[in-house]
């Protein structure tokens, strides 16, 4: 895709589902892709993987919920690959909190410091050398369930909306800067989260197996199937669209 090709991005929760098609899906477009992690080892993984297939990657440890984690590889990722023009925010949590009257404090809080204060503290570090550096694109992970309630996950339901609307405002702030803002909306996904979630259950394969009869096309999404919709919108063929949250659904949201 056009104007991808040279650009270093920042990925967050690269190590795994989402996050690590997105940063093999950019690094494929020719881009030098810093994965920030938790789980330094898993991202390692997926770095050493783009690197075999003649990419450029660097797995960088990163607590997304603390300031000083986030400038540090930030920092690491502007010294080891060039300044970053490009921003996926993608690391995020269900943990299947329950609803309000059963959902802890702590529980609320940890799925908000992850999904919400993660992905503004990210961008807060990545916007002023993006800004420098000519301009970019932002893209946030949300969800279907930043527009629809989700029985069981008061929590993860309002930060994925928290991100919508964060997303539009971000697009207004920094349109003038050359900075486009989107974000996209998966529903229910073939990956880690959904497989940790439908553990929890008497039959995961038969809880598996509602999740996609709940989507029109009949099947889970495909975690590269979201990395080309993101990978788009980092893209030059998007550069007249900012301020959108673009379902990438199977027809969910059609309902």
């Amino acid at each position: 895709m056009r104007g991808l090709a040279g650009r270093a991005a920042v990925v967050t929760g690269g190590g795994s589902g989402l996050g690590a098609a997105c940063a093999a899906r950019l690094a494929a477009e020719g881009c030098a892709v810093a994965l920030l992690d938790l789980r330094a080892e898993a991202a390692e993984v997926v770095a050493a993987d783009i690197t075999a297939r003649g990419g450029r990657a660097v797995a960088i440890d990163c607590d997304v919920t603390s300031e000083d984690s986030v400038a540090r590889a930030v920092g690491r990722c502007a010294d080891e690959l060039g300044g970053p023009r490009l921003l996926v925010n993608s690391a995020g949590i269900a943990p299947g909190e329950g609803g309000v009257t059963s959902c802890e404090p702590r529980q609320w809080d940890r799925v908000m410091a992850v999904n919400v204060r993660g992905t503004y503290l990210v961008a807060r570090q990545v916007l002023p050398p993006m800004i420098a550096a000519g301009g970019g694109a932002v893209v946030n992970l949300s969800s279907v369930f930043g527009f629809r309630g989700l029985t069981g996950e008061c929590a993860y339901a309002a930060s994925k909306a928290a991100i919508v609307n964060l997303t539009r405002q971000m697009s207004l702030d920094h349109a003038r800067d050359g900075v486009r803002v989107n974000c996209v909306c998966p529903s229910d996904c073939d990956t880690p989260m959904i497989d940790g979630l439908v553990a929890r259950e008497p039959d995961p394969a038969a809880a598996k197996a509602r999740l996609a009869d709940a989507i029109p096309l009949g099947r889970l999404g495909r975690a590269e199937e979201v990395a080309s919709a993101v990978a788009f919108l980092c893209s030059d063929e998007a550069s007249f669209i900012t301020g959108v949250a673009l379902p990438v659904d199977g027809g969910f949201l059609a309902r």
